[in-house]
């Protein structure tokens, strides 16, 4: 059997056809697949700076009723709950489980602080003076004890939340930089 020049140029035609129409489809599916994995890494770090500034946030509220020993006025307390639900719902969506509960360990760290502080301040109800000395009053040793436990948590959940920023788990576990194929792309030869 011979071909004919008619059947050669639509044989060749066709295959030429159905490796560009191939090589499109593998392109495109390469860069949605980049183009999703930018927007999930985009939205993670957006969640990670709400739950860094909401930790940054309570070390500042931490220290000024460390050095005042009094809860300020908050007006808007509501509103807070509400976000930090919210930052915590978004952190269950994007963060990983490492972050997630480096920052449920934040929040009961900060939780056990509070307590501790509300028992301290509660002793004025028992008719005894709430003082701010650690070898005076050994429930403000408690307090100081756990602000100093909330503040070692709260510097580990921002290194956590940093070293997951600065790099990326592979599939098998271990971690690359961020931009390593990157990097590699543009120092290629």
């Amino acid at each position: 059997m011979q071909l004919t020049t008619v059947e050669a140029t639509l044989i060749g035609t066709t295959v030429g056809a159905l490796a560009s129409f191939s090589s499109t489809l593998l392109i495109q599916k390469a860069t949605l697949a980049r183009d999703r994995e930018s927007r999930i890494w985009e939205r993670r770090a957006t969640v990670y700076e709400d739950a860094l500034t909401s930790v940054h946030r309570g070390e500042r509220f931490r220290a000024g009723v460390l050095e005042t020993g009094e809860l300020p006025e908050v007006p808007a307390q509501r509103g807070r709950e509400v976000e930090a639900d919210l930052v915590l719902a978004r952190l269950k969506i994007y963060g990983s489980r490492l972050v997630v509960n480096a920052h449920a360990s934040t929040v009961a760290a900060m939780t056990e602080w509070i307590t501790s502080f509300a028992i301290w301040k509660e002793q004025s109800a028992h008719g005894r003076t709430p003082l701010r000395d650690p070898a005076e009053d050994p429930l403000w040793a408690a307090v100081l004890r756990e602000a100093a436990r909330a503040q070692r948590s709260d510097l580990e959940f921002v290194d956590i939340v940093q070293a997951e920023i600065q790099t990326k788990l592979q599939a098998d576990g271990t971690a690359h930089p961020l931009l390593s194929r990157l990097t590699r792309w543009r120092h290629r030869p």
